[in-house]
């Protein structure tokens, strides 16, 4: 008979960690050495990310600063329900869908009311235009490009333009009918001028319209005449001095919503976010360095190359 004493128990078996066949010791040792191998090599580190940073500080200590600045133009179409003096005129204001916006978009964008803007103010000796590309990409994009002027001859007025066409953004805010238009630069002053010129050109594009319109008939079409010419030559004078006409232009069907205001920081390069990202790779390309010997198997030597027998006993 089997005493309940004598029974044998067996002893705990420890309990693998992670899945593995590691026991909790031998992982708990692993981390310690490992810690103490960052606080060893904490020097390095710090070295290595402080160089990081460092060569991201110069790199926008290199780069130009770029200015970005806005105006926004609300878009009023209307038609005249009665003929007479110009202080009796009524208008009706219609509505226009989406599609009508993306219309006026792509005018505000063609190339031939930009290249108005871009002769008027002679931006092809403009500071942001002659100096060429900015930043990496950039300078690598443009050192691409030129194998195509190396196939055919171009303008040597077409690239300057283009640079200066890639520099204005328009956009349609939300589901509003105003137009938002940007223009970068290296200065406030320059990006504010040009953006203002761009606004007071496509206004200038709509007085036309309504100029040829109103050549075809009206008995006050004498007093009609002259008022669309005298706000064309504000407008004229705007585009020309890249300020907004104090008098307004109330027949272009668009409504310019003031000058545009003097920014008043540079929009590109952003030292925060790329100190950030430097420091960022600089900590791990460091853990790496340093991490990565420790978890590299070490490298068997071939039994051929193993000579006499003590060098046998030596490796085992």
């Amino acid at each position: 008979m089997r005493s309940a004493g004598f029974r044998a128990t067996r002893a705990p078996v420890e309990r693998p960690i992670w899945g593995d066949e590691r026991p909790g010791a031998e992982a708990t040792a692993g981390i310690a050495a490992t810690m103490g191998l960052l606080r060893r090599k904490l020097p390095f580190l710090v070295l290595w990310v402080a160089a990081f940073v460092v060569a991201g500080a110069v790199y926008v200590k290199l780069l130009r600063p770029d200015f970005v600045a806005t105006t926004q133009v609300l878009l009023q179409p209307r038609i005249v329900i009665n003929d007479g003096p110009e202080d009796e005129r009524h208008f009706h204001q219609f509505m226009i869908d989406g599609e009508q916006c993306e219309t006026e978009l792509r005018v505000l964008r063609s190339e031939q009311l930009l290249y108005r803007v871009f002769k008027m103010l002679n931006l092809s000796e403009a500071p942001e235009i002659r100096r060429g590309p900015d930043g990496l990409w950039a300078y690598v994009d443009a050192n691409l490009r030129k194998l195509d002027r190396l196939i055919g001859r171009t303008d040597d007025g077409v690239q300057p333009f283009y640079a200066f066409a890639n520099r204005v953004r328009s956009r349609r805010l939300g589901l509003s009918y105003v137009i938002e238009i940007s223009y970068r630069a290296q200065t406030p002053q320059q990006a504010a001028r040009v953006v203002n010129a761009i606004a007071v050109a496509y206004a200038a594009h709509r007085l036309r319209g309504v100029l040829a319109r109103e050549q075809r008939g009206g008995v006050y079409l004498e007093s009609r005449l002259t008022s669309l010419h005298a706000q064309l030559l504000a407008a004229d004078a705007g585009l020309r001095f890249g300020i907004i006409p104090e008098s307004g232009m109330p027949d272009a069907d668009v409504r310019l919503l003031g000058p545009a205001t003097l920014p008043l920081r540079s929009s590109f390069p952003k030292p925060g976010p790329l100190l950030t990202m430097m420091a960022g790779l600089g900590v791990v390309s460091g853990l790496l360095i340093v991490l990565l010997p420790r978890t590299t198997p070490p490298r068997a030597l071939p039994t051929d190359r193993i000579g006499n027998s003590a060098e046998r006993v030596r490796i085992a």
